[in-house]
This record gives C-alpha cells, structure tokens and sequence, in this order.
C-alpha cells in the first residue's frame, strides 16, 4: 500500500529590521512558501508456514513536512527528512495466554536530510537540515507464565545510530572521521515486569504489577551547545489494586528508588549554554479510590 500526502505551508516576516539588505528581504520573502506532494510505499509480508512460529518482513517510509525557520534574522526554508524502515522479525506464542512467548527482530533505518533543533550565529535556536544517517536496530522480548496468575516480561532494545553523511555545517564537529551519533536516540533500553492477578473470595480481584526501565544514554542534538548527554537511568513502579464489586482501591508507588536521571537535557531554547536536565519524578506515593457504575 502506500499514502499520498500533499503538504503546504505559507509564512512572511512581519516588521523586518532596517538592518536587512533589500536582497535578503527579497530572498527571506521567495523562500516563505512552500508546496509539496510525496508518496509514501509500505509492504509486508507474515507467514505462518513454520509451526507455532511467525515470520515477518516489512517495509515503510514516513515522512516529517519542511518549513521555515528564522535564521540569524532571515527567513529560510528546510527541507521534509524522509525516513526507510526495513524489518524482518518473528514471533512465537502470545504474551499473556500462553505459557512462554518470544519474539525478536532486527531493523535497519535509513533517514534522509534530518531535520534537527540547532543554533545559528548569534545563538538563538532554530531548525535545519543536518545531513543524512541510519540506524541499526536489534530487539527482542520475552514473556514467561510460571502459574496462570502470573506473567513475567522481560524486553530489550539496541540502537546503533550514526550521522553516517553530516551537512557541510557539522563537518568540523566529525572526530578522526568518525560519524556523530544521531540526536535523541538511546543506545540501549529494556525493562522487566511481572504481573500477578487472582480472584479471592466472593467477588473481589488482587492485582500487584510491578515494573524496572532502563533507559540508555543519547544525546540531545549535534555540536558543542546541544550535544548534552541524556538518559542513562532507571525507573521503577509498583502498583497494586484490590477490586469487589464496582469499587476499586489502589496503591502506586514510581521511582521506589528515588533515582536522578537526566529525561530531557533541555531547559529554555534561550539559554543554551546552561547545562540543563529534566529529572525524573521523584519517589511518589498515590491512593485511589475508582467506582465503576
């Protein structure tokens, strides 16, 4: 199949400083519009001819729409960034029936004139094409029923990402010819969870979730302002319910540990020399109550 999207956009500087040459005005006005249509191909393929076994491919492309941006005082236009996902994977029981599930695949993603937050010559934020990468991916998953109240879930992810071809801009920023990474993207992730429910007497339910995340470091952008490190944390949650009747009592507990992480190395688009972070929510403890009529 496929999707066909046509994408328009207008814009126009309003009160241009006196400072502005009448080429660049003339050139800031040409560029703040913009008109454009792309097809985007998906595919897949899923057998079942293996036992207990399924087997997939599958291919799609998406799409972000290019815009304007303000420039060192100058409208300028970037362009859409295009991204191909191939995948080939396979899966075996399901998660929650059956009493052991797996399922794995490995993608690769090649992303075309990525469109990233950077910062122009008087060091403002503002948005532009930063060249083209690829992402190599590998994850896996699997589910476990030791008793039919209980399910275990363990999964993982790997993400090797490289600016394989930066714009002419980052070039400088390439060490010994080494390849930066693509920003906000985490090398590393997983999470283990085990899930216990059982009805009791009369007709009253206990279900106790439990939950550990780990996610792996990434960098915010490209270049020496916005290449802070992220990530690298772990989050944890327990929840546990006691359902009878329409009445529901609850008990949630996130971050047990009380960990600091960095989630977000972003504080205000004008001031990007700070080093900023946005931390994890700290250890919290909730009751509830929920009726159901």
């Amino acid at each position: 199949g496929g999707r066909l999207t046509n994408s328009r956009l207008s814009g126009a500087a309003l009160d241009p400083i006196a400072a502005l040459s009448s080429a660049d005005l003339a050139r800031a006005e040409a560029q703040a519009d913009r008109n454009e249509t792309i097809f985007l191909p998906s595919a897949s393929l899923l057998t079942d001819a293996i036992p207990d076994i399924t087997l997939y491919a599958r291919f799609q492309r998406g799409f972000r729409p290019g815009g304007l941006a303000v420039d060192d005082q100058r409208v300028r236009r970037y362009q859409n960034d295009r991204v191909s996902t191939f995948e080939l994977g396979f899966r075996k029981g399901a998660p929650g029936r059956d009493p052991f599930a797996l399922s794995a695949n490995v993608a690769y993603t090649d992303w075309r004139d990525i469109q990233a937050d950077v910062t122009d010559r008087i060091g403002l934020p503002t948005t532009a094409n930063i060249g083209d990468g690829r992402i190599y991916t590998i994850e896996g998953r699997i589910v476990l029923r030791p008793l039919p109240a209980l399910t275990l879930d363990g999964s993982f992810i790997y993400n090797d990402s490289k600016l394989s071809r930066p714009a002419q801009f980052l070039r400088a920023l390439s060490f010994d010819g080494e390849s930066l990474s693509l920003p906000n993207v985490a090398n590393l992730g997983g999470r283990l969870a085990a899930d216990y429910r059982i009805a009791l007497a009369g007709d009253t339910d206990l279900h106790v979730n439990g939950a550990a995340r780990y996610v792996g470091k990434s960098r915010l952008g490209v270049g020496p302002i916005l290449g802070q490190t992220q990530g690298d944390y772990i989050d944890t949650s327990l929840t546990a319910s006691l359902r009878r009747g329409p009445l529901q009592y609850s008990l949630s507990l996130t971050n047990l540990l009380d960990s600091d992480g960095n989630r977000f190395s972003l504080g205000t688009p004008f001031d990007l020399r700070s080093d900023y972070y946005t931390p994890l929510r700290p250890r919290t403890v909730r009751l509830g109550i929920d009726f159901a009529f």
